[in-house]
C-alpha cells in the first residue's frame, strides 16, 4: 500500500513577501518529484504489522530555526547564522514576530530577508525539530561536525533548530557583506548619527581628515560580570585594555593628514567618563544622546558604532555587532579567563577574522597583540 502527497501547501502558509514566495515556488518546481509513502509490513517477531512512513525524494526544502530567547545582539547572531543556512545551502530560515520585531526597533524590516513564519500541517501530521547544534563546555554553541560534513543530507525534508545561542561567525562571515545590506537602520536613527558626525567634523580645528573609531565597552552594572563568571570564568576588562587600544589605533593612523577620534558608548556611562574622560581625543556617545534619543538608546549607539571607520569593543554580541557592522579594523580582548578559553574566544579563534587584534589582557602592565588569521 502506498499513498501519494506533494506537499505544496508548504508553500500557502509562510507568510513571505511574494517575490520571496515566487523564488521558492520556482525551486519547488526545479526538483525532481517527491512523496510521501506509507508501506505496511508484517512484523513477524511481534505478531503486528509495522506501518512505515517516509519522505522519498526532495519533498521540501529543509526548514531551519533557532528558539533564541536573547535580545538585540543574540537576534542578530540568530537572523545572520540561519542567512548563513538559506544563502549557501537553500534551505528556509525561519523566525518568529517577536525575534523579528525585536530587529525592526533598530533596523528596517522591508530589507529583511526572513520574514515571520509559521508552519501549518494538515491535521493528519505533526513534526519536530531536529537540533543539529551542541554547546561546548565554555558555553559556545556550534552546528555538530557531522551536520556539516554531511550537510547535502539535511537540505531536503527536515525541520532544523541551530540551538538557542547560535553565533556562527565562522560561517556567516562567508555572507557579511550581504547581511549587512539586510540591516539598513531606521532612518530617524541614521540621520541622528550623520548628524553628530557632522557636528564633530565641522568642530574639527586640526584641519586634518577624521578617522572615527566606535569604541563599545560593556559593564552591566554587576550582572553581566557574573554571568561571565558562571558561563566561561571570565572578568572584565579595565581601563588599561582601552589605554593600549587607543595607543595601537593612534600609531596606526595619526599622521600629518590623519587623526583618530574615539567615540565611546556604554551599558555603564559613569564608568567609561571616569576611566576614560582622561583621554583629549574620546567623545561620549551619552553627551549627544541624552534627551535625544527614545528608549534605552541602544539603537543609537550601535548605529553609531557600525557608521564609524574601525571598531573597538570587549565582550557580548551587541559589541561585536557594531563591529561587524562597521567593517573595518577590530581589536578586541582575549585572556579574560587566565586558563582557559572562554566563549567568545572560541568564536573568534573559529571564525580567524582578517584585521581583527586580540589584546591578551593576562598581563596588565604587558598586554600583548594576538592575531588568528
Amino acid at each position: 500500500m502506498c499513498v501519494l502527497l506533494i506537499l505544496f501547501y508548504f508553500m500557502k502558509t509562510f507568510q513571505l513577501p511574494l517575490p520571496h514566495l515566487k523564488t521558492q515556488m520556482n525551486n519547488f518546481a526545479a526538483q525532481s518529484p517527491g512523496s510521501l509513502s506509507m508501506r505496511s509490513e508484517r512484523n513477524y517477531t511481534s505478531g503486528l504489522t509495522d506501518i512505515r512512513m517516509s519522505l522519498d525524494g526532495e519533498v521540501f526544502t529543509s526548514l531551519i530555526t533557532t528558539p533564541n530567547t536573547g535580545w538585540l545582539g543574540n537576534q542578530i547572531c540568530g537572523y545572520a547564522s540561519l542567512m548563513y543556512f538559506q544563502k549557501v545551502h537553500g534551505m528556509h530560515a525561519i523566525m518568529s514576530d517577536w525575534q523579528l520585531n525585536i530587529l525592526a526597533g533598530v533596523f528596517q524590516q522591508e530589507k529583511f530577508e526572513i520574514q515571520p513564519s509559521t508552519i501549518k500541517m494538515p491535521v493528519q501530521f505533526s513534526f519536530n525539530w531536529e537540533g543539529i547544534a551542541e554547546q561546548v563546555p565554555e558555553g559556545a554553541w556550534f552546528p555538530k561536525e557531522d551536520v556539516l560534513e554531511n550537510i547535502e543530507e539535511y537540505k531536503y525534508n527536515k525541520f532544523l533548530d541551530i540551538g538557542m545561542s547560535p553565533n556562527y561567525l565562522f560561517l556567516y562571515k562567508e555572507v557579511l557583506e550581504d547581511i549587512r545590506g539586510h540591516l539598513l537602520f531606521q532612518p530617524d536613527l541614521q540621520a541622528l548619527v550623520d548628524g553628530w558626525l557632522a557636528d564633530i567634523t565641522q568642530d574639527n580645528l586640526s584641519g586634518k581628515q577624521i578617522l572615527f573609531i566606535g569604541v563599545h565597552c560593556r559593564r552591566g552594572e554587576g550582572m553581566f560580570a557574573e554571568h561571565m563568571m558562571a558561563l566561561s570564568g571570565a572578568t572584565m576588562v579595565d581601563h588599561h585594555y582601552f589605554d593600549r587600544a587607543f595607543d595601537i589605533y593612534r600609531s596606526r593612523y595619526n599622521n600629518p593628514t590623519t587623526e583618530v577620534i574615539f567615540l565611546v558608548v556604554s551599558d555603564e556611562p559613569a564608568w567609561i567618563k571616569e576611566n576614560l574622560g582622561k583621554h583629549e581625543d574620546v567623545r561620549f556617545g551619552i553627551d549627544f544622546s541624552q534627551g535625544i534619543v527614545k528608549g534605552n538608546g541602544s539603537g543609537f549607539d550601535l548605529c553609531l558604532m557600525a557608521a564609524c571607520n574601525h571598531s573597538i569593543h570587549t565582550y557580548g554580541t551587541y559589541g561585536t555587532w557594531g563591529s561587524l557592522l562597521a567593517g573595518g579594523d577590530v581589536i578586541v580582548p582575549t585572556g579574560i579567563n587566565a586558563e582557559l578559553n572562554t566563549e567568545e574566544d572560541q568564536i573568534y579563534k573559529r571564525a580567524a577574522m582578517p584585521g581583527w587584534v586580540y589584546l591578551d589582557v593576562r598581563d596588565l602592565d604587558n598586554i600583548q597583540e594576538i592575531t588568528y588569521d
